[in-house]
């Protein structure tokens, strides 16, 4: 992506020098192709199968640590102060580990995301490439990035998507 933005404003400073060729341009709309990717559902999956078993097991935990909180409110007035400092403990102990669990679980599903959405977007990149060289494109440029855009200007968004899902 960083790399599309890059060459769009390298582009974008030939204009003058260009100005006498015929440029041909179009547009994608990036936000779009990532949402109707047909690699976005199966990323999805990917990751359901692979952190499912972490999240139902952090859920359990939590079920559990919240059972016992609430039975050690309950109970605390019947306690010696031994006991009641003991379970305290425990209870701080168990809630640390599981915080811990809890942040480690959350780094994992987020670095795992995104080796998934990079390969998502080198893929798209090679569409992208491929769509420009087959249309005769001088640029595809990122409709984010444009102000206004003429209607003789073409967007290929749907020309990306087809690419991405062969």
């Amino acid at each position: 992506m960083k790399k599309l933005v890059i060459a769009l404003f390298v582009s974008l400073s030939m204009l003058p020098a260009l100005a006498s060729a015929e440029l041909k341009i179009a547009v994608i709309d990036t936000n779009y192709i990532m949402a109707k990717s047909p690699e976005r559902e199966a990323i999805g999956e990917i990751l359901k199968k692979e952190f499912d078993g972490r999240k139902s097991q952090l859920e359990r935990e939590f079920k559990k640590l919240e059972d016992d909180r609430t039975e050690f409110v309950n109970n605390a007035r019947t306690m010696s102060e031994s006991q009641r400092t003991k379970k305290e403990r425990e209870l701080k102990k168990r809630t640390s580990d599981f915080k811990l669990k809890e942040e480690a679980y959350k780094e994992d599903f987020q670095r795992r995301s995104q080796e998934e959405m990079r390969k998502v977007g080198q893929n798209l990149q090679q569409a992208v490439e491929k769509i420009a060289k087959q249309g005769g494109y001088n640029m595809l440029l990122n409709r984010r990035a444009v102000l206004y855009m003429g209607p003789s200007v073409k967007d290929v968004s749907e020309q990306v998507l087809q690419e991405l899902a062969k």
